[in-house]
């Protein structure tokens, strides 16, 4: 078995992954699946199918509590922009040639050269717009009732969204019990009103390697990361030991990095207490790291799938490589010629839902793209460029700029 495999949720129903309290009370939600809700999500299913003597076994800790990592679960969308990552402090101008410069990359600009608005350093925010629904829920009294006066609204995520993520080490065999497939689990809270969903794994998928530039690497955290020094106290950089050992060659020191602190928790559902709450290093922080030589492909793939730090059989630590987006600008020319066929617009628009919660289905789609023999290869062109879009947002904006004719 390989020692990673990627794993894709469908959600079949909304999920509502709940963060800590904030303090007006007000549940607020993840825009994603935290590894810790998938951990869990299966957990259950085999305490359920077992019973509850099989958390004292060795099998049982070695996945859940060892050191296996249970990766988070994202959309394009739901991705952080880096924090070494400078964007438009207010919407970009069409004629925009560029949308993100990364100091992570030497790439420092105080304003974009086209539309003149400056620029700011990236917070961590979502690169994308995520599908939201909201309900109106009551608080349950201790006995299961429902209390009056004790309705609130909660966001949870709109169903039949598609999230991708990654397991590593032992956590990989978490998603089988009894030599059978695990394909259906229940994330989040309110799990009996709620939280269904579809589990695919590809033990063949192989990840992304890790950003090198010489004998430099970046780190881009996808989910908070869980740091300590030598004395136990909360740090803002990585171990450079464990970075060693995964590398297989020397990390000398981290030359830069971008960060900012957070707070972490959760909810054990299994003993119905909270988690402690730790200080942490935010979601889309950066890290550029100087090794004595380059690491191996292999080892920065491993290392992709890994995650660095503690808790990461949590989610915690889990790394990404994002692309950086391409400014409409530079598509439109690309894409125009679809303006000689204006009544196929609709339903590319329609096509835009879909693609958000990365659940297309393109077969209409290609099946056109085969009777366009006699079309011109501009247009059969543009016709593909616009189905192999994947950012939702950009493509939105394309085809505003082909409505307007």
């Amino acid at each position: 078995m390989n020692q990673h495999a990627r794993v894709t949720v469908t959600l079949t129903e909304a999920v509502a992954a709940t963060k800590n309290a904030r303090s007006d009370f007000q549940p607020d939600v993840h825009n994603h699946i935290p590894g810790s809700v998938l951990r869990g999500a299966v957990a259950a299913i085999w305490i359920r199918q077992l019973g509850p003597e099989i958390t004292t076994t060795p099998e049982f800790a070695r996945i859940f509590d060892g050191e296996g990592t249970f990766g988070p679960l994202h959309t394009l969308g739901s991705q952080p922009i880096p924090l070494s990552v400078q964007v438009h402090k207010y919407e970009p101008e069409r004629t925009c040639q560029k949308l993100w410069w990364d100091a992570a990359l030497g790439e420092i600009a105080e304003d974009c050269p086209d539309c003149r608005y400056p620029l700011e350093f990236s917070k961590g925010q979502s690169r994308g717009s995520v599908d939201f629904t909201t309900r109106i829920m009551t608080a349950l009294s201790t006995d299961g009732v429902a209390k009056d006066g004790h309705l609130f609204r909660q966001k949870a995520l709109r169903q039949d969204q598609r999230m991708h993520g990654w397991l590593y080490g032992e956590a990989v065999a978490a998603l089988k019990l009894n030599d059978t497939p695990i394909t259906s689990v229940l994330l989040g809270s309110r799990r009996s009103l709620r939280g269904s969903a579809t589990v695919e794994l590809e033990h063949d998928a192989v990840p992304e390697p890790v950003e090198c530039i010489g004998n430099d690497i970046i780190l881009r955290l996808a989910s908070p990361g869980v740091f300590v020094d030598d004395f136990g106290l909360p740090s803002q950089v990585p171990n450079l030991i464990e970075l060693t050992h995964v590398l297989g060659v020397k990390a000398i020191n981290v030359d830069q990095h971008w960060t900012r602190w957070d707070e972490v928790g959760g909810w054990h559902a299994a003993s119905g207490l909270p988690k402690p709450a730790e200080r942490a290093v935010a979601a889309g922080s950066t890290y550029r790291v100087r090794c004595a030589e380059q690491p191996s492909e292999t080892a920065l793939r491993a290392l992709m799938a890994r995650g660095v730090g503690l808790r990461r059989r949590e989610g915690f630590g889990a790394l990404f490589r994002p692309e950086a987006p391409r400014a409409v600008r530079s598509w439109t020319g690309s894409v125009a010629p679809l303006r000689q066929r204006p009544q196929l617009l609709p339903a590319f628009r329609n096509r835009l839902d879909g693609l958000r919660r990365g659940t297309t289905d393109d077969a209409v789609f290609r099946r056109a793209l085969e009777n366009m023999r006699n079309a011109p290869d501009t247009y059969v062109q543009a016709f593909r460029t616009m189905l192999d879009i994947t950012d939702a947002d950009l493509y939105e904006k394309l085809l505003d700029f082909l409505e307007q004719g």
